[in-house]
Formats: C-alpha cells, sequence, structure tokens
C-alpha cells in the first residue's frame, strides 16, 4: 500500500492515465449523475408515449425491445470499454514497475493486439457470474420497481433509491459478486500482463492466489476500494451540494437586492446572477475535484494490485516488460525481459 501510494502520489502522468481508464469503463456515469435530475414517471411515461408494464404488472413488447437494444448497446460499450481499459492496465503496470521512474516519457508503450484481445477475454469471463447474479436479482428488482410504482411507500425519495431499499438482498448479493469477480479479473490481468501464462492458467492463478494468500489480498481489497470509495464519495457529495445551489439558483424568483454605494452615489443591483455565477463555479470546482480524487484513487488500487500480484509471482523471476511494438518506444527506455515460469 506505500508502495501504491508513493507511485500515484510522485508520478504525475499516472493520475491522468487512470483516470482516462475509470472514465470510460462506466465512471463518467458515477461522476456525472449528482449533476442530472432524474425523471420522475409521469415524465418518463410523458416521454415514451406507451404503457410500458401491463396492468397485470408484466412487461409490454415496447420495454422487451427497449432492453434488448440496452443490451446490444451496452455489449458493444463493454468491448469498446475493456480495449481501452486493457490498454490503461498495461500502461499503469508498466509505470507502476518502474523503479527508475524516470522524469520525462516519450511515449507510454503500445502492446501488441494479441495481448489486448487476451486481457478483455479475461474481462469478459470475469464478467459471466455478475451477469448471473444480475439475471437472479432482475426479478426481485422488477417487482421492487412495479410495487414503488403502484403503491409508493415514500415519494420523497427518489425512485431508484426507494427500489434499492426494498430489494437490499439481491443488490448486495450483486454487489459481492462484482467485487470477486473484479478481484479476480484485476489479479488475472496482471499476471497475464507480468507472466504471459494465457488466460485460463491467468485465472486459475488469480482464484489460487486468493486461496493461497487471502489476508494480504484481502487487506488490499479491503483498503484500496474501501479509500477509493470514501474518496470519490465524498466528491459526488461535494458536486450534488454545489449542483443543488446552482439548481436553487437558477430557480430563485425573488431578487436579491443589494445596496452598493454611499447616499446619493449608491444604487441596488439584482445579484441572482452574481449567486448564480458562483454556484456554478462551485459545481466546476467539485467536478474538478471529483476527477482529481477518481484518478488518484484509481492509480493507487491499480498499483496496489500490481504490487500484491508481482510479490505473490516467484521471487526468482523479475517482471517482465510490457511487450511493445517497435513503433513506439517503450517508456523510459527499459529493454524487455521475460519472466519464467
Amino acid at each position: 500500500m506505500w508502495r501504491a501510494a508513493t507511485f500515484c502520489l510522485t508520478d504525475r502522468e499516472a493520475p491522468v492515465v487512470a483516470l482516462m481508464g475509470f472514465l470510460v469503463r462506466g465512471g463518467i456515469v458515477l461522476i456525472a449523475l449528482p449533476s442530472v435530475i432524474l425523471p420522475s414517471v409521469i415524465e418518463i411515461a410523458g416521454a415514451t408515449g406507451v404503457d410500458y408494464i401491463s396492468i397485470s404488472g408484466e412487461p409490454t413488447q415496447w420495454l422487451v425491445e427497449v432492453v434488448l437494444a440496452a443490451i446490444v448497446a451496452a455489449a458493444v460499450w463493454l468491448t469498446v470499454a475493456g480495449l481501452v481499459g486493457s490498454l490503461v492496465d498495461v500502461w499503469l503496470v508498466e509505470m507502476a514497475l518502474d523503479v527508475e521512474r524516470p522524469k520525462t516519457r516519450d511515449r507510454l508503450p503500445l502492446p501488441g493486439m494479441a495481448l489486448l484481445l487476451r486481457l478483455l477475454a479475461i474481462r469478459m469471463i470475469c464478467l459471466v457470474p455478475l451477469a448471473v447474479a444480475l439475471g437472479w436479482a432482475a426479478g426481485r428488482l422488477f417487482s421492487a420497481t412495479y410495487d414503488e410504482l403502484t403503491t409508493p411507500t415514500n415519494l420523497a425519495t427518489p425512485l431508484p433509491l426507494r427500489v434499492i431499499f426494498a430489494a437490499t438482498g439481491a443488490v448486495a448479493v450483486v454487489a459481492v459478486v462484482w467485487l470477486v469477480a473484479e478481484t479476480i479479473a484485476a489479479i488475472a490481468i496482471r499476471r497475464q500482463i507480468l507472466a504471459d501464462r494465457g488466460i485460463w492458467r491467468s485465472l486459475h492463478g488469480a482464484a489460487w492466489q486468493l486461496v493461497r494468500r487471502p489476508i494480504s489480498t484481502l487487506l488490499t481489497v479491503v483498503v484500496s476500494y474501501g479509500t477509493s470509495v470514501v474518496a470519490v464519495g465524498l466528491a459526488l457529495v461535494a458536486t450534488a451540494t454545489a449542483f443543488d445551489w446552482c439548481r436553487i439558483a437558477a430557480r430563485n424568483v425573488q431578487p436579491i437586492a443589494i445596496t452598493l454605494g454611499i447616499g446619493d452615489f449608491s444604487t441596488t443591483r439584482d445579484f441572482r446572477p452574481v449567486a448564480f455565477a458562483l454556484a456554478a463555479g462551485a459545481v466546476a470546482l467539485a467536478w474538478a475535484a471529483a476527477l482529481t480524487l477518481s484518478g488518484v484513487a484509481s492509480a493507487w488500487r491499480s498499483a496496489a494490485f500490481t504490487h500484491e500480484t508481482a510479490d505473490a509471482l516467484p521471487a526468482a523471476a523479475p517482471p517482465a516488460a510490457v511487450p511493445a511494438t517497435s513503433a513506439v518506444p517503450v517508456m523510459g527506455g527499459a529493454p524487455d525481459r521475460e519472466l519464467g515460469d
């Protein structure tokens, strides 16, 4: 953890690279969520113009088609995000293990497409348990949504939060399965990058590493993800608060009259535009803080898993440098090395 923290705080390029991987894998949705006003049920019905749930509680054909289209779009997005995220993983692993840490780099290494496809395959395989868990939880989430739409428990609470509270068990199962699958994927990807042992051997090695080093791996997961959740969560709370200020300032119909000057030279002005500008500036600062914390936390989490995996590999074999194409110079000019089994 100390090596990971030193890396992400001293290497100024690492948080930027890590932020790109975080955003393309869905982090942009998380960052933007506090600054989005979710539509109400009536607004959704008015926008769609159709009945997406029948009177008996069954989904309509329109809803089924929308869900299928969303699945196709998600598959395309996962593929693109997986390739870009795999490239970021290769870069972060190489940067974390670059003990010399050159002050300047010409370019980051560009790995071959074969390696990126293997890393993408590992990510996709680890998504299968999550897909099964989501399929199991879908029925419970649908029932909770239908109950909240027909007989809402609390109109003051947003619909997504009410659904989560009503199906807490299903949400908890999905979260645990996602965390386990994400941990195995993170370790397997680093074993593939460092040892080049193939897809299934990397996955098997990652699962065996969890069994052989349970305490170290568990502490890495808890500390890295826990700290990331706290840091990003505080940034999101700040973003939501600043956005509320901006929304209130934009909807304020009462003039904010402030008198400037002395005596006959005084004048009264409406300072609502100034209040809105200050609130908008607070939103921009909150967004910048959220992006900064997300990048640093992602770089730290990646470096922590990199060192955890590297320490679990045979001590006699030094980690291999990331294979790069001849057209792009390897970062820092370090020669390629191979890792024995």
